[in-house]
């Protein structure tokens, strides 16, 4: 089964988990004001004490909450958007690799019966090539949690190629 989004924020470096919230705060702000809103109480505050907080304090607590199972489906849709509003360049890079038609903004509308594990592994090699390791794992861990892919072949990959292993305690910076 394919890690879930939730299980990657405690394995993000600060400063790369801090950006991703900023990439979303100034991109989709209905986001962000959701995640506001569904952050304040956990944190024991409202809304508007929430706000005034240093964003990187805000953030690091929002990291910590993001890292909850009941958050998948807050932390899929931070991690969604960022990557679409960041990380195009690597979305249509991978979906090239794969053959997979798609937007200019690395989005399909469909996708294929999971590739060859030697394609996956093929398209994985170009991307790490080509891109921060730490982000084309985020990506494919993220990519594989979307209902149509949820690729065994994939999971493997991400979960077995050590270029692809996300531990706090080896990230010095991001």
């Amino acid at each position: 089964m394919p890690t879930p989004t939730h299980a990657i924020w405690p394995t993000l470096s600060p400063t790369l988990a801090n950006d991703i919230l900023l990439a979303v705060q100034k991109g989709n702000k209905k986001l962000y004001r959701t995640a506001v809103e569904v952050m304040a109480p956990r944190m024991g505050v409202r809304v508007p004490i929430l706000i005034e907080m240093p964003k990187t304090q805000r953030h690091a607590t929002w990291i910590r909450i993001l890292g909850r199972p009941e958050m998948e489906v807050l932390s899929f849709n931070i991690f969604s958007t960022w990557l679409i509003e960041t990380q195009t360049p690597l979305l249509c890079a991978w979906l090239d690799s794969l053959g997979i038609e798609h937007a200019d903004n690395g989005c399909a509308d469909t996708f294929p019966p999971e590739p060859a594990a030697t394609l996956l592994k093929k398209g994985v090699d170009t991307l790490l090539k080509s891109f921060d390791p730490q982000i084309v794992s985020v990506y494919l861990r993220c990519f594989n949690q979307i209902d149509e892919t949820q690729w065994p072949a994939l999971d493997e990959i991400v979960k077995n190629d050590p270029r692809l292993e996300l531990k706090a305690a080896n990230l010095a910076s991001a």
